[in-house]
């Protein structure tokens, strides 16, 4: 079930915000961005619905944040252990009260105003896993125009026309498909059609392949941002914004959102297919924007075992990452793992939207906003 209002591969367009109220009070007196959401007339009901839900999941995820940041500097201070800058910095933004009032109203300005919240309800876990999408890769993208003394995280980067392609995008490059304004990309492809010669040894293979895919993003990157007017440093910000989520970093908060990731998944015939496309859009009054699809799609494994059989059920943070702790308890002994026939399938894809914006207090940001996304786990039991 795709949770954006479109389909594979189609551009979306971000549509315009509704006015749901009149100026900034609805008809029963309370603030149209309040967490504490009233019903106005001539709102439709699965948006209403989709609403009071997302104020309960918002709560949650971002409570759970907190929590889990308060835990972990807790456990840092009785260890003596010295956090990484980018680790207190993690620490300060989900303990700080008025960020995540924040990000609860952004949250829910962004359940308003996404196509798919407004034509039919969702529910609890589509909607976390919408909520939680948007929010990790909105963050990912706002930490480049942060200064560096700010950030949370601290990525290298590296390339041939430009100094700004993340290095784990090119370190990872020949174990995905990709997809730059049209032009397929794919070491295995390239192999199988004896693009590079039998004498040629892998490891060149896979720089010649690294050094293509990358002059090619490049390209296709610099050509927008001159299009739209974007200076040299919005430019190279945008550069290795957009290529982050072109990483591990994207699939990462794929996994970190969705509720394929509960799933660990084995067995002879296991296939993992990762791909990514970028291409642009026309976003209407926005104009031209970059838009990037990326997916994750395992099949062919016959045995899987979940958080439960793990003993991992109660021991994950806000975003649904597992955490680290030496203490977690064993899992029951009788739990091996469950078997199931080899046509399951766990399957997570997304697309969003950047656009570059104005000029902010650190420079022109860009908006990174997710427009398509699905979430889909099928196990077929034996």
């Amino acid at each position: 079930m795709m949770l954006g209002g479109c389909s594979g591969a189609t551009t979306c367009r971000s549509d315009k915000l509704l006015a749901g109220c009149s100026g900034p009070y609805c008809g029963t007196g309370e603030m149209a961005l309040e967490l504490n959401f009233i019903s106005c007339r001539g709102i439709d009901d699965a948006r209403s619905k989709n609403l009071a839900l997302a104020r309960l999941v918002v709560r949650q995820v971002f409570s759970s944040m907190e929590a889990d940041c308060v835990e972990e500097q807790e456990q840092y201070s009785c260890s003596n252990n010295v956090p990484s800058a980018q680790k207190r910095n993690r620490w300060g933004t989900y303990t700080d009260k008025a960020r995540l009032r924040t990000f609860m109203t952004d949250s829910l300005d962004f359940v308003r105003n996404h196509a798919e919240c407004r034509m039919r309800e969702l529910t609890e876990m589509q909607l976390r896993f919408l909520i939680l999408l948007q929010h990790l890769v909105e963050e990912d993208t706002s930490d480049f125009y942060r200064p560096e003394a700010a950030r949370k995280h601290q990525d290298a980067f590296e390339g041939v026309r430009t100094q700004s392609v993340n290095s784990q995008l090119i370190k990872d490059a020949h174990r995905s498909e990709w997809s730059v304004d049209g032009c397929s990309f794919s070491l295995q492809s390239q192999l199988a059609a004896g693009k590079h010669s039998g004498d040629e040894d892998r490891k060149n293979a896979i720089i010649s392949f690294q050094r293509e895919l990358v002059e090619a993003l490049e390209d296709h990157i610099l050509s927008f941002c001159r299009r739209r007017g974007v200076s040299t440093q919005g430019t190279r910000r945008l550069l290795q914004a957009v290529t982050t989520q072109m990483s591990q970093c994207g699939l990462a908060n794929l996994d970190r959102s969705s509720r394929a990731a509960k799933y660990f998944v084995s067995g002879q015939g296991l296939d993992q297919r990762t791909a990514y496309s970028l291409s642009t859009m026309d976003a209407g009054p926005l104009g031209e924007c970059l838009k990037l699809s990326l997916l994750c799609m395992k099949t062919g494994f016959s045995q899987y075992h979940t958080e439960e059989t793990l003993g991992l059920a109660n021991h994950r943070d806000g975003a649904g990452s597992v955490l680290s702790c030496s203490a977690l308890p064993a899992p029951p002994l009788d739990c091996g793992p469950k078997h199931c026939r080899p046509t399951s399938y766990l399957y997570q894809y997304a697309t969003l939207r950047f656009a570059p914006g104005g000029r902010g207090q650190h420079g022109e940001v860009a908006e990174c906003l997710v427009i398509d996304a699905l979430d889909e786990v099928h196990i077929e039991e034996l």
